[in-house]
């Protein structure tokens, strides 16, 4: 009786795998078919690349002189490194790094002495570490006028990291604004035969 149990289960089990494996053949061939009538229909999104032109990145860093003074509690301000290479992968043409007292005398004379394009000035506590800050104090400026200021104390800490990502982002969107309005000023001028 046990033997007849085991032959019924057996039986059922090859039915069972043979009725899986019709399934997957019929399953492979809809999808063969569905590949090749993908591969043989043209791909709209390509076709419509081709015909549209490409609108070029925005850098509006490029071309910029930059400088820092930044002061940190870390023997080597592993921040001002940071925030120096990410404004080289932004294509400015020279990061300059000021101390406290160069910084000072730049801002007294900056608009006479021909000086960096901007400034990034201000303080980041780190508690002597360098993966992690616990404050931060900057402003970017440009001759005439702050751009941006980023005053932030979370209380677990950041990475600085993020912290040179949000500023760059703040002081790329400052100049596009700035390079929008002065645009429209231009065109408002031009317009009125200025």
């Amino acid at each position: 009786m046990l033997e007849a149990v085991a032959f019924a289960v057996a039986i059922a089990a090859l039915a069972a795998s043979a009725a899986m494996a019709a399934r997957i053949r019929q399953l492979a061939a809809r999808l063969e078919a569905a590949e090749r009538a993908l591969a043989e229909r043209p791909n709209r999104a390509d076709a419509l690349e081709g015909s549209r032109p490409a609108l070029p990145e925005s850098r509006p860093l490029e071309g910029l002189r930059v400088a820092l003074a930044i002061s940190q509690d870390h023997d080597h301000a592993p921040f001002v490194t940071l925030l120096k290479e990410q404004l080289f992968g932004e294509d400015v043409t020279d990061v300059s790094v000021l101390g406290p007292g160069e910084s000072a005398a730049l801002l007294a004379y900056w608009p006479e002495s021909g000086g960096p394009d901007l400034l990034i000035d201000g303080q980041i506590l780190c508690n002597s570490y360098a993966e992690i800050y616990y404050e931060a104090d900057l402003t970017c400026r440009t001759p005439s006028q702050a751009l941006c200021t980023i005053v932030e104390r979370p209380p677990h800490g950041d990475r600085p990291v993020n912290l040179a990502h949000d500023l760059i982002a703040r002081i790329k969107n400052e100049l596009e604004k700035l390079v929008g309005r002065d645009e429209r000023r231009r065109a408002i001028r031009e317009l009125r035969g200025e």
